[in-house]
């Protein structure tokens, strides 16, 4: 793709839960993703909550509400007893239950927090569903508008949380509008469409060539079911070439993917070819696909190279 723009993403924060990234606008209950302030469904500024205070206020709220069950119930007690002893010992027990309830309820505080928040998100998963379909709805008008960036950083947040394959897509079409550096915060395996795509393959062919660390298992499965769609692009070749030399980075993918390395050893860089040779040599038997295409192409067109020779 021609006049592609360099670009440097804003830092996406890291939570540990995917729900800390979810916001609740106080004014209509709406959900969003993204860091802006401003609710999409009602307009209101300053009033998007993220979820887990909210969590926590709920929480406390509960807390208050049954503390002053307990409380009541003590002062019934009290203003029903005959007599001063028999206040006391309401009183008394009333103070005992709400020191135990609340020391119960520290220590159980996680467990209740989690409960507390699986009832939130099943019974608010619709309303979440289309507050992040609107989050994306405004990603999209961000890619309309050639903001490719801004676009990006959007669908990338959503992502978080919204995996469908419209998402994907979406990202795919503005990651491939940017000069891509090692240094750049880049996904794949997040990327993989349910299908064929044109797109993912460009991405796929720069990403094995600035940053083949990402390249792993899922993306070479990917390549190979749709290899005859690949290699029947423009470049195709080259691409499936690219991604099984990032390959090599792990031996247990050399081992699983030897049949396809195979086919495109002539096409290894000479220092990815040296560590393979390493990894054969380790034990020939083990890559009875590999092992006979490594030596013919070694006698035939390294053979006066003898670091290479000296290896196998």
């Amino acid at each position: 793709m021609k006049n592609k723009i360099a670009a440097h993403f804003r830092p996406s924060r890291r939570t540990s839960h995917t729900y800390e990234r979810l916001k609740q606008c106080k004014g209509c209950g709406s959900y969003s993703s993204l860091w802006e302030d401003t609710c999409l469904y009602c307009g209101a500024d300053g009033k998007l909550t993220p979820l887990l205070p909210l969590l926590q206020t709920i929480m406390k709220r509960h807390a208050q509400r049954d503390v002053l069950i307990v409380g009541t119930g003590a002062l019934a007690a009290i203003v029903l007893s005959k007599n001063l002893t028999e206040m006391l010992i309401s009183l008394l027990a009333g103070i005992a239950l709400i020191v135990l309830y609340l020391l119960l309820r520290k220590k159980y505080t996680p467990y209740l927090e989690k409960s507390l928040l699986n009832e939130l998100l099943q019974s608010e998963n619709r309303t979440i569903r289309e507050g992040l379909l609107l989050d994306t709805e405004d990603a999209a008008a961000d890619l309309k508008a050639e903001d490719y960036k801004q676009a990006y950083e959007k669908l990338r947040e959503i992502g978080y949380l919204f995996t469908g394959n419209q998402v994907k897509i979406l990202k795919i079409i503005c990651l491939n509008h940017f000069n891509l550096r090692k240094d750049m915060d880049l996904e794949l395996s997040t990327l993989l469409p349910e299908a064929f795509d044109i797109d993912f393959v460009l991405y796929l062919f720069e990403v094995s060539k600035v940053n083949p660390e990402l390249v792993k298992r899922d993306a070479i499965d990917y390549t190979i079911r749709y290899r005859t769609e690949i290699e029947a692009l423009p470049g195709g070749h080259i691409a499936l070439a690219l991604v099984f030399t990032a390959a090599l980075r792990v031996k247990a993918y050399v081992l699983q993917y030897q049949d396809q390395i195979a086919d495109f050893i002539e096409e290894l860089p000479r220092e990815r070819l040296i560590r393979l040779c390493h990894l054969v040599a380790e034990g020939p038997d083990d890559f009875p696909q590999l092992y006979p295409r490594l030596t013919t192409l070694l006698k035939q067109k390294y053979e006066s190279d003898p670091e290479l020779q000296g290896i196998i």
